[in-house]
């Protein structure tokens, strides 16, 4: 997607606030407790907004069967498990994943408030979307946050074409002046979503990302996903690739990073055992450094936005191509929807209809872009 929309390719647009009411209602159906649907409803809506449909209500049916067949734990609590003051665990006791997150990330900004630094891990946790609505969560605190998760087995470290790496995002988020300067990325060249959205559009994927059995560069979006999906040979590649000379060591050792951060010290699974004896497993690590024990707040805020200001003020390559920071463009995607409305694949329309009929419900009202 570009900034102006290509609305040919979308043909519906969706209130925003439809859209949450809709997932809300959905998931509630489904057998989510209301508060927790309303948290994942937010964090899949956010995605949206923010042009990144990988992560938005294309997933809602993943979530939905979850929790009617059992895959998820409908009945599940986030609880403090152990409890050092400024770190702690959270069992997310097999339920969803974004609202496992979200308490971690606001029992890490309570105990960053009162020792300055704080990190809260969590396992037994399930998908939780996009990483970036819960690093900012933080960061409208007055935190400096740092969120990541592990996922399920499908990028391949350098040096070999077995997936044992999740997508494994990083996510860091500071407030400025002017709001929050977030990044939000897979340690993987592609994410998965992205391929399944590329697929939906009928568009080519790039050589280079994926591996196929063969051992070869994986070029057809729709076997990629499939073969991703049942582990039929096919795996994503880190960031930098399969080789040192674009840097996939460094993609590699970053992945390794997550896994570290979200297993074994969050005492979860690993990637590559996720998804085993019935439950997902993952585990997600939040990280947050309160401003104010660094000194004046409104001080570091303009720093950071002075900072922020000086990159995109910076001679752009491409004179009609502006220099950007990292959440500038879903920021400008984000106000566009929420004025316009929620651009969303017929397809996507279709699956959500057929949502709400599974779970009884009326299905989301949306209005036919004039293209």
């Amino acid at each position: 997607m570009t900034d102006t929309e290509n609305l040919q390719e979308w043909r519906r647009l969706i209130d925003a606030a439809e859209l949450t009411r809709f997932t809300t209602e959905a998931l509630t159906a489904a057998g989510a407790r209301p508060a927790d649907a309303t948290v994942t409803a937010q964090v899949l809506v956010a995605a949206d907004l923010g042009g990144v449909e990988s992560h938005g209500v294309a997933r809602l049916r993943r979530y939905v069967e979850g929790l009617r067949n059992g895959d998820i734990n409908r009945f599940g609590a986030p609880e403090t498990v152990t409890d050092q003051g400024s770190v702690c665990v959270i069992d997310a006791h097999n339920a969803l994943g974004q609202p496992a997150l979200c308490t971690a990330v606001d029992l890490a900004i309570d105990r960053a408030r009162e020792f300055g630094t704080s990190v809260v891990t969590v396992r037994r946790s399930n998908h939780m979307g996009i990483t970036g609505w819960f690093a900012e969560r933080g960061a409208r605190a007055g935190m400096f946050t740092m969120v990541s998760t592990n996922a399920v087995p499908q990028v391949a470290p350098m040096g070999t074409n077995e997936p044992m790496f999740g997508t494994n995002p990083f996510c860091y988020a500071v407030p400025t002046s002017e709001g929050t300067l977030c990044f939000d990325g897979a340690s993987s060249t592609v994410s998965r979503g992205k391929l399944e959205q590329l697929d939906r559009l009928g568009k080519p994927m790039q050589s280079g990302w994926a591996l196929g059995p063969d051992g070869q560069s994986a070029l057809g979006a729709a076997e990629t996903v499939t073969g991703l999906i049942n582990r039929k040979g096919y795996a994503l590649l880190p960031l930098g690739g399969g080789d040192q000379n674009h840097g996939g060591h460094k993609g590699s050792a970053l992945g390794l990073f997550a896994e570290l951060l979200c297993g074994p010290l969050a005492g979860a699974r690993w990637s590559r055992h996720t998804y085993q004896g019935g439950e997902a497993g993952l585990g997600h690590f939040v990280f947050c450094l309160n401003l104010d024990a660094l000194g004046d707040q409104g001080v570091i805020r303009a720093g950071v936005e002075q900072l922020a200001q000086e990159v995109r003020g910076g001679v752009p390559v491409e004179p009609q191509t502006p220099v950007r920071i990292p959440g500038d463009r879903r920021r400008l995607v984000t106000e566009m929807r929420l004025t316009h409305g929620v651009p969303v694949l017929e397809s996507v329309v279709a699956d959500l209809d057929d949502i709400a009929e599974f779970v009884g419900i009326e299905p989301v009202s949306a209005l036919t872009c004039e293209a």
